[in-house]
């Protein structure tokens, strides 16, 4: 086992630091340096659902903000780690450069090499947060499915007071499509009646005008016919 914890010092990977005070033999090892930045693990999406006070579950992140995951295990009881599981996956890519048997073989090594804690307490903290999320998952999407019977809710209100409003705007318009068509009508028949009236007293003062000519003209013949009579002295 010393000969593994050797060979992953002189690699670089690993580094031993051995307590002065403490005669025990207990050996803390962490990460060397890496001379290229490790692959970072992926962050979780951000959920973007928005929060609702009809569950008591927690309410999920708003757009463009990422999952506080110390906050979710925390409110799920997920207590601290001798070892937490992101420190071993921060462990496996720093081996990420060996073969999967020989990282496990140099993860076994320090596990061996440090009393302090072993590889069954960064899988329980695993285990534990794994829970945490599920959890969380599941009360993200009952919120959104929450969300989603409330919109819906809403949008049936909003068509149904469409269709309602819409509905007597349309009979109002109806309603004064008919008085403009009443109004037309009747504008219609009072043009018609007078511009008849109009036409009949034209027609009658034709007449009359008629009847005045040739009533001036029959008397005008008489000045006609008997005015030099009228002006001749009569003899002696």
């Amino acid at each position: 086992m010393k000969g593994m914890l050797d060979f992953l010092e002189r690699a670089g990977l690993v580094k031993k630091d051995a307590p002065a005070e403490s005669p025990a033999p207990d050996i803390e090892i962490t990460l060397a340096e890496p001379t290229a930045p490790p692959t970072a693990t992926p962050a979780a999406a951000p959920v973007t659902a928005a929060p609702t006070t009809a569950l008591p579950a927690a309410a999920p992140a708003s757009a463009g903000t990422p999952l506080k995951l110390d906050d979710i295990y925390a409110r799920h009881g997920v207590g601290p780690s001798l070892y937490p599981a992101e420190r071993l996956l921060r462990l496996v890519d720093g081996l990420s450069a060996m073969d999967p048997a020989t990282r496990l073989m140099a993860i076994r090594a320090m596990d061996a090499a440090d009393e302090s804690w072993t590889i069954a307490d960064p899988l329980a903290d695993a285990a534990a947060k794994v829970t945490a999320l599920a959890a969380h998952g599941e009360a993200v999407q009952r919120i959104l499915q929450q969300l989603e019977i409330e919109t819906q809710t809403q949008l049936n209100s909003a068509l149904a007071r469409q269709e309602q409003v819409v509905g007597e705007i349309r009979k109002q318009m109806a309603e004064l499509e008919a008085l403009v068509e009443r109004e037309l009508a009747r504008t219609a028949q009072e043009t018609a009646a007078y511009q008849a009236s109009l036409q009949a007293a034209r027609d009658q003062s034709a007449r009359e005008l008629c009847d005045i000519a040739q009533a001036s003209q029959r008397l005008q013949s008489l000045a006609a016919q008997f005015g030099s009579t009228a002006t001749t002295p009569p003899g002696p």
